[in-house]
């Protein structure tokens, strides 16, 4: 029991320096004698700890406890007859004996109890002491008088519990040595473990972890086995110390192979003799390789099945528990690897993914109008916010000359770059038919006609599409199954209905068209469905009447200002629910 296994700075050790210092304190204590712990070589491992005031006093000099320790050390060896062994006063005047600590036939180190007398000391031995240690006689003097002499019955007490402290220390030697075994077993495992974080790929990663498996179990060979889910197929891929001929023996399919379906399975799957085992897919090329006994254990990550790790010996071989839990942490540590280094792969691909949608959400950004054309009469507010970096909503202002304004604005079904590709299309198709011809109803037919040429089942737009003079305040329009615009007007809210179904679904769908004078004071409303169908936590919407009084609230204000209330408005009846839908709000004032 070498001193230096008794750290203080071990916070894993089982028999920390303070914590048997602390049992041999209590142990003199009780006995009113002094303790010392001696390792195998004699060396100390804590003591002397005294129990009574006497040896207190004589343990405070260097001189002192040096008597001690050697009086200690003569109990341990005996001096052989004829042999002078007192050589300080203290071993012939104070009773000591020794316990050693043994287990399986090794001594590993010595208890000695004692420094107690079997008689009064006489003062003319104190008076010896006191000048042997370098005490004022006066002060052992009267330490002395509180020397209690001990029976024969009482040191046998002190020697039976002696030898119990003495069996609980062995056992704790014992339990310590098996706890800094595992925790270098271990130490071993977490190295593997590091090499996921490392700049290795996970090719070279594997075949690190198949050599180290190998050399901390000490066993013939190992194989780690990847699973193929397209075709349920065990792929190898680490080896170590197995050949060419083995590896090549034949595919290996995970739904067919018993051992490797309890291993998927979560059982550790125990071989005794590979070649001889019925569960053995391919018996003589085991033989051939030298392999015998095996241990097979699933590779799983938070239950999913990533691969399978076999370790193999060159003779007959029973693993024991510990070797089967190292295995078990191995094959998790070897499965979190794999599948980091997919997720790193995976990660990789969705930053790049990321940026391209970043760039693609600024592309389609720039499609919506960066600011309103002016007009004398008529203010214009609009705000765009897609749920994604990219979506379906848009906007559009169309400058038709003559005084005429185009006004658009569509929701396309679905999210995401989906919803935005086609919303880009839609865009282009409104300002296409737009410069081409006045007729709202037609510039709708051809639009509607395009996209169920070009849409699949489930593709569809609502629009909006009406042209403004605003010279003249007429609104010419139509609504091609939209959430209809609100027009307030002297307090009154109505809505602007006509027009036909959504865009992409009946090729031969018609829009009727309808026109409106406009008047001072009036307030357009156009918005998509992200504003009516807003959700709070109580899975309330916003609807309509929320959004009709929220403008007749903000009437006063500037258009821009009523977009940006009205938007405060959904926030604030939102509140910390997630926003599920794009908005689109665009505001025509008459002014």
């Amino acid at each position: 029991m070498a001193q230096a296994e008794f750290s203080e700075n071990d916070p894993h050790s089982t028999l920390s320096r303070s914590s048997i210092h602390h049992l041999l304190t209590v142990l003199a204590d009780v006995t009113k004698a002094t303790a010392v712990l001696f390792d195998e070589a004699d060396e100390v491992v804590a003591g002397p700890t005294a129990g009574n005031v006497f040896i207190r006093r004589v343990l405070e000099t260097v001189s002192g406890r040096q008597a001690v320790l050697a009086a200690h050390r003569s109990t341990i060896h005996p001096a052989l007859p004829g042999q002078v062994s007192d050589a300080n006063g203290l071993e012939s005047t104070l009773d000591r004996f020794a316990i050693p600590m043994v287990r399986n036939d090794k001594t590993l180190g010595t208890l000695t109890l004692g420094d107690r007398p079997r008689r009064l000391v006489p003062a003319k031995v104190v008076r010896q002491i006191a000048s042997l240690v370098n005490l004022p006689e006066g002060v052992l003097q009267e330490a002395a008088k509180e020397l209690i002499p001990w029976g024969k019955a009482e040191v046998s007490a002190v020697r039976n519990l002696g030898a119990l402290l003495v069996e609980l220390l062995a056992d704790l030697r014992l339990q310590d040595e098996d706890l800094r075994q595992r925790l270098d077993e271990l130490g071993t495992v977490y190295n593997l473990a590091g090499l996921a974080s490392g700049t290795m790929d996970l090719q070279e990663i594997l075949n690190t972890t198949a050599r180290m498996v190998c050399e901390v179990m000490q066993v013939k060979a190992c194989s780690i086995r990847l699973l193929d889910e397209a075709t349920g197929d065990l792929v190898i891929k680490a080896v170590h110390n197995l050949s060419n001929e083995y590896l090549n023996k034949g595919p290996v399919n995970i739904n067919q192979n018993p051992i490797d379906q309890a291993a998927r399975n979560g059982e550790m799957v125990r071989i005794a003799d590979a070649p001889t085992d019925p569960r053995t897919r391919y018996p003589e090329q085991a033989r051939r390789e030298g392999i015998v006994s095996g241990l097979v254990c699933g590779m799983i990550y938070r239950g999913h099945v990533v691969g399978v790790l076999r370790v193999y010996t060159g003779e007959p071989h029973v693993f024991t528990l510990h070797e089967e839990a190292l295995l078990r942490t191995v094959s998790s540590q070897a499965a979190a690897a794999i599948v980091n280094a997919r997720l790193l792969h995976e990660a990789i691909e969705a930053e790049r993914n990321a940026r391209q949608i970043a760039y693609a959400g600024a592309v389609q950004r720039r499609m919506i109008p960066e600011s309103a054309p002016k007009y004398v009469h008529l203010e214009i507010g609009a705000l765009y916010r897609p749920t994604y970096e990219v979506g379906g909503d848009f906007y559009d202002l169309i400058s038709l000359g003559d005084d005429r304004l185009g006004i658009v604005i569509a929701d396309v079904s679905g999210k995401g770059v989906p919803a935005s590709l086609l919303m880009a299309s839609l865009r282009s198709l409104f300002r296409a038919y737009a410069g081409f011809t006045h007729d709202i109803g037609l510039i709708l037919a051809e639009t509607n006609a395009h996209m169920c040429r070009d849409t699949t089942v489930g593709e569809f737009a609502t629009a909006f599409y009406g042209v403004l003079r605003p010279d003249s305040r007429q609104l010419t329009y139509s609504n091609a199954g939209h959430d209809p615009p609100m027009l307030l007007r002297k307090g009154t809210v109505q809505y602007l209905e006509t027009g036909g179904m959504v865009l992409g679904v009946d090729r031969a769908a018609t829009f009727e068209h309808a026109t409106i004078e406009l008047q001072a004071g009036d307030i357009v409303l156009l918005h998509t469905d992200g504003a009516v169908e807003a959700t709070n936590f109580a899975e309330k919407q916003f609807g309509r009447n929320r959004l009709a009084e929220s403008l007749m609230r903000y009437a006063t204000e500037p258009a821009q200002r009523i977009v940006q209330n009205i938007n405060w408005d959904l926030r604030r009846f939102r509140g910390l629910a997630d926003r599920t839908d794009d908005l689109t709000l665009v505001v025509l004032k008459i002014t």
